[in-house]
């Protein structure tokens, strides 16, 4: 069990993370919308939700160069600091995209407008969650990391899940007033504001045990700490970045693409599809503590396996009973459960295990750089590719990047025997250097 102080400060931390991930991909969800608000008329359909995810793209290309300055600072200055200051960056332009004008009333502008305000959104979010898996992990018992990790991580993806919910909320209320910009408008309002609330709550938070320990004793980088990553932990940060592209390419496919593929190529409407989303989401999240808790009884590399074989099972059989129950023999919202459950069995092993591969004086940063990089290539791209794939072979065509993160995963497994990890194997306050074989 986790104990009380540290429960607070696992929600605490967590909130913040889970609300940027609300604002964040509440984009992806009122796209629709959104690409016939600020973009010209008349052109096809096609063209125009291209538009719209790739100005959604742009967030995460931000992401690589303005998380790794952001750890940069908080390896320097202290985490605590980096947490009040990031969730400002993302409140304030969420909610004014959520009030921002449409192409009819000022043209270009608009789009523009929205393209500048992405990017700040990118650049918060490349320092958010990092510094919130780091905090949470190292104020965490060893014995109980992997628990933290996947109650954090389960939190923080309840953004999905409130994410879908205002998307389906909003969309009703645009009908019942006859305003459809609420359908867009509100999401984004309502993000931003619960944003500052969070950065005022952030304030009670103490610093980092860790951190404070070689802040105190004069142990800070003696270079800079994204040179010192590079050079002392290339494999760290190579293990790292394909335990990103599993986590990116899960959550993208079910639970970001999914509704407005079932939308646009099965006729499911939206409403119904917002809401089998949710329960596919509210699945992940309640999975994720169980499966951080199993983590701390497995190790790392047995759970990883398991999560390897869960994966596959999910992608293939998904895709091949979603005709059926599109026809009526079963339930949808039941159905995206099952990615739901096999996806958490990796995505909850994931702040605890990046965090240990890298040591207190460089953690943030070394955290910073594959999730980032990850983010970037894996989640931005993701969205235009699946568009592409789907359109040229079907939309059975989803599948396969599924199935490709149960082969990665699996050879995680393996490799994850032989990576040194600092935190969760031993007290984490003597930073000792250790395989996770040698303390099998």
């Amino acid at each position: 069990m986790i104990h009380r102080k540290e429960a607070r400060t696992l929600g605490l931390a967590a909130l913040g993370a889970m609300l940027e991930y609300y604002d964040f991909v509440i984009f992806l969800f009122v796209a629709a919308a959104i690409s016939e608000t600020f973009f010209p008329p008349g052109v096809s359909p096609w063209v125009s939700q291209m538009q719209t995810l790739g100005i959604f793209a742009v967030g995460y290309l931000v992401r690589p160069v303005a998380g790794i300055v952001l750890a940069h600072f908080a390896d320097l200055f202290g985490r605590k600091k980096m947490f009040i200051f990031l969730m400002i960056l993302m409140a304030v332009p969420t909610f004014l995209i959520g009030v921002l004008p449409t192409y009819e009333q000022v043209g270009v502008l608009a789009p523009l407008a929205l393209l500048v305000l992405r990017a700040l959104q990118g650049c918060a979010v490349g320092g958010e969650f990092p510094g919130a898996a780091v905090f949470v992990s190292e104020h965490a018992s060893p014995s109980r990391l992997g628990t933290a990790s996947g109650t954090m991580h389960g939190i923080v993806l309840a953004g999905l899940l409130l994410g879908t919910g205002a998307a389906a909320a909003s969309a009703y209320i645009a009908s019942a007033t006859g305003i459809p910009s609420l359908a867009w408008r509100l999401p984004f309002i309502v993000g931003g504001l619960f944003g500052l609330t969070a950065s005022y709550l952030r304030r009670q938070l103490e610093e980092s045990p860790l951190y404070a320990g070689i802040q105190q004793s004069r142990q800070l980088a003696k270079s800079t700490p994204i040179s010192i990553v590079l050079k002392e932990h290339a494999d760290a940060c190579l293990f790292g970045l394909a335990l990103g592209f599993t986590m990116a390419i899960g959550t993208v496919v079910f639970f970001q693409y999914m509704p407005t593929l079932l939308a646009t190529q099965y006729g499911v409407p939206r409403q119904a599809a917002l809401q089998a989303n949710m329960w596919g989401s509210f699945a992940l999240c309640l999975s994720m503590p169980f499966w951080g808790r199993l983590s701390d009884k497995l190790g790392w590399a047995r759970s990883l396996g398991v999560g390897a074989l869960a994966m596959l099972v999910a992608s293939i059989g998904f895709f091949q009973w979603l005709p059926g129950v599109l026809g009526g023999q079963g339930s949808l919202p039941l159905l995206f459960a099952l990615p739901g459950v096999a996806l958490g069995s990796v995505v909850a092993l994931v702040p605890g295990l990046v965090s240990a591969l890298f040591p207190t004086h460089v953690r943030q940063s070394g955290y910073a750089v594959p999730y980032n990089v990850g983010a970037a290539l894996f989640g931005g791209l993701t969205p235009l590719a699946l568009a592409w794939m789907v359109r040229a072979y079907g939309p059975e065509a989803a599948m396969y990047p599924v199935m490709a993160t149960a082969v990665v995963t699996a050879v995680l497994a393996f490799k994850v025997r032989d990576m040194r990890l600092y935190l969760g194997v031993v007290e984490p306050q003597a930073e000792p250097v250790a395989t996770a074989r040698e303390a099998a």
